[in-house]
């Protein structure tokens, strides 16, 4: 062998086959024409079957046949839910609530018994009515209905049948701004216990709506001028016997603006101011344009008993002030003497602060109060008749 013969490259054989295999070009090609076939099946179906909504998730319900009812004998009335318990009652009398207060309006009947169940527990609150809500800077503000219904009237506790002849409405104010205070107020009074909120409170119109929901009727406190203003101070929004009628309005009406549903008003302090009929009247005579009323601790010189009737404005008697010693058992005498006053007379009016020992000393007493002939009652059913004294 040459020199040559050794450097020469080798050649292919004859007939030799390709060292690259052809396997994986014809697996890829089968893979894409299988794909495209696949396309092409879904593209034609796509555009001959008529179903937009294919590919969506589909749910399967059952539906269950069921025979009709049977048809109802003639005379035969059947409970809808607008006649709750209907039949259950047929043959009791029905009793229509003397109201000294007359009002155009619808007029609410009881059926005596009905409400037994509530009337120790939380009775149902009517629900904010807008048609007695007036728009203002200070928000809703409450109005006399364009059907003659009052706010007095429509957030007024029910009052039940009982048979105790001798009624006590007590107040429990200056709530709102101790929410310890107020849910203790709310968690362990009965629900006939009216409850006064101060208009400072931060969250107040949320409170009252808590208290309203338990059954309480509500009142909301105008902060109004004491003795020894402003030493002794009840807070920006006092209305003044200096200031001029105006001022004072717009005062009351943020005070008004406050909270929602409640029936009256009662005042933050006053002591001053419920003294002076010059102060007096412009209020009085708001209040009553407006459909609420009115309810005060009782002073030695008020002239707001006179002032109110003059005004046409529903009131309270003067309510007796249970804790002005803080002691147990000076409350306890003292919610002793309403009830005497309350056997004599028929109706008294108690006011109490919001402290600790005068929540838990109304607790204990009230609790066996039915048991001595004397009914709790809300602050409405207490009110004086209207017109001048």
């Amino acid at each position: 062998m040459t020199q040559d013969d050794l450097e020469k490259p080798l050649m292919p054989r004859a007939g030799r086959k390709s060292l690259r295999p052809r396997s994986r070009v014809d697996g890829a090609l089968a893979l894409a024409c299988v794909v495209g076939a696949t396309l092409a099946f879904v593209g034609l179906w796509a555009m001959l079957a008529d179903d937009p909504l294919g590919g969506e998730p589909v749910a399967v319900a059952a539906i269950e046949r069921r025979a009709p009812p049977p048809p109802a004998q003639p005379g035969q009335t059947t409970p809808t839910p607008s006649q709750p318990g209907a039949g259950v009652r047929d043959g009791v009398p029905i009793v229509r609530p003397g109201d000294p207060m007359p009002k155009a309006g619808p007029v609410i009947i009881r059926i005596p018994g009905a409400d037994d169940q509530a009337a120790d527990g939380q009775a149902p609150s009517s629900a904010i009515q807008t048609a007695l809500l007036e728009d203002s800077r200070y928000g809703p503000l409450p109005r006399i209905g364009a059907d003659g219904r009052r706010p007095l009237d429509v957030y007024a506790r029910p009052q039940l049948a009982t048979a105790a002849k001798a009624r006590v409405a007590l107040i429990v104010a200056n709530l709102g701004v101790s929410r310890e205070a107020t849910e203790t107020a709310t968690g362990s009074l009965p629900a006939p216990v009216t409850l006064a909120f101060s208009p400072y409170g931060k969250d107040v119109g949320e409170q009252v709506e808590k208290a309203r929901a338990r059954g309480h009727e509500i009142l909301i406190q105008a902060p109004m001028e004491p003795y020894g203003y402003p030493g002794n101070d009840t807070g920006p929004q006092t209305l003044l016997t200096s200031l001029p009628a105006p001022a004072n309005l717009e005062r009351l009406r943020w005070a008004l603006g406050r909270a929602k549903g409640y029936v009256g008003v009662a005042p933050l302090g006053g002591g001053k101011f419920l003294e002076t009929d010059a102060a007096l009247t412009p209020m009085f005579t708001e209040l009553a344009r407006r459909g609420v009323m009115f309810a005060a601790p009782a002073g030695g010189e008020s002239r707001a008993d006179v002032a109110a009737a003059q005004a046409g404005l529903v009131h309270a008697r003067p309510a007796t002030q249970i804790d002005l010693v803080a002691e147990a058992s000076a409350i306890d005498a003292a919610l002793a003497d309403l009830e005497r006053a309350a056997k004599a007379d028929g109706t008294a009016v108690g006011w109490a602060t919001a402290s600790p020992l005068s929540l838990k000393r109304i607790a204990a007493w009230a609790e066996k109060l039915a048991d001595r002939g004397v009914a709790l009652a809300p602050i409405s059913a207490a009110v004086r008749p209207q017109g001048p004294s």
